[in-house]
């Protein structure tokens, strides 16, 4: 997993992000029907190759996403449970669906299921060449692949909820990075998603370019940001509030000098109730293993069967 974090580097610094402050962002009825698609379109789902064990099953599958385009996903379910909750995996960007193996080996002997899509741009998904220049110009398009990544995920829920084997009704979401940030459009788009782990990211992409510490940040602080107009409609500080009443758990480190702590503040302080906050001491990689085995416990409990009455 973690060799997909000096791609994510470049290419979130590569892009022209433009200031992006309050006066940019439009009322919350217009912001959410950036993300309406046609739900009644047929996901043509269909399951590829099928890994099994005595603990899980791991299916290669694809649907139907934004526009029309297959999208290669990746289910991980645990092999002995009826009706699995489910966990909603956005990987950083530069990462791909695989990175949903590592977040399985958590929750899968827990008894959830883990599902993951590559995003626009990634993975199968990703051109044979493209530059990291060209990779900017596409992820800042208005209504391109950063939009169509949400939607992606939506139709994933969608998915979730054609299984006989899933519980679509139990659903928590996970992000990294920047699936931590497009991971609270997601669930604030979305009422499906039961609760959010937002993992190192972070909100207000002015921020990350003006105070990154990565040397592309610095010619892009030379050369200027243009408006906010096409990416206010990703601004995850306009959208993470909206996930409330849902709970939402956000963790950053307190040295990440890619993920400025400023642009992790922005993000929680954003954020509506319940929310909690998990610092480390350290930066964009390595959060701690007992921190990681508390986000685990989190996760679980947000999708734990409600205990009997009388219990």
């Amino acid at each position: 997993m973690r060799r997909a974090w000096p791609v994510f580097v470049a290419l979130l610094l590569a892009l022209p992000w433009p200031a992006v402050g309050q006066e940019t962002v439009a009322d919350w009825d217009s912001l959410r029907s950036v993300y309406d698609y046609d739900a009644s379109q047929p996901l043509d789902a269909e399951v590829g190759s099928v890994e099994e064990s005595a603990l899980f099953v791991a299916e290669e599958l694809s649907f139907t996403g934004a526009g029309g385009e297959r999208v290669p996903a990746l289910l991980i379910r645990p092999a002995n449970v009826e009706r699995a909750p489910c966990v909603l995996f956005l990987h950083g960007l530069g990462g791909n669906k695989e990175h949903a193996r590592a977040v399985a080996t958590l929750l899968v002997p827990q008894g959830m299921a883990v599902i993951a899509i590559d995003a626009p741009l990634h993975g199968e998904r990703a051109p044979e060449s493209l530059e990291p220049g060209e990779m900017g110009a596409r992820l800042a398009a208005a209504n391109g692949p950063l939009v169509n990544t949400v939607i992606d995920n939506r139709r994933a829920i969608d998915y979730i909820w054609t299984r006989e084997d899933l519980d679509g009704e139990r659903t928590v979401l996970v992000g990294v990075s920047m699936g931590a940030m497009l991971g609270s459009i997601v669930a604030a788009v979305d009422d499906r998603v039961d609760a959010a782990a937002l993992l190192v990211g972070g909100g207000s992409w002015d921020l990350i370019v003006r105070q990154s510490q990565h040397p592309v940040a610095q010619r892009l602080r030379e050369t200027g940001l243009g408006d906010g107009e096409t990416l206010a409609r990703v601004e995850p500080v306009a959208f993470v509030g909206h996930i409330s009443p849902r709970p939402v758990l956000m963790v950053n480190g307190t040295q990440d000098a890619i993920m400025p702590v400023a642009a992790a503040e922005a993000l929680h302080e954003a954020a509506g109730e319940p929310k909690e906050v998990k610092w480390y001491e350290g930066g964009h990689v390595g959060i701690p293993p007992a921190l990681l085995a508390y986000v685990t416990g989190w996760v679980t409990e947000q999708v734990a069967e409600p205990a009997a009455a009388g219990n």
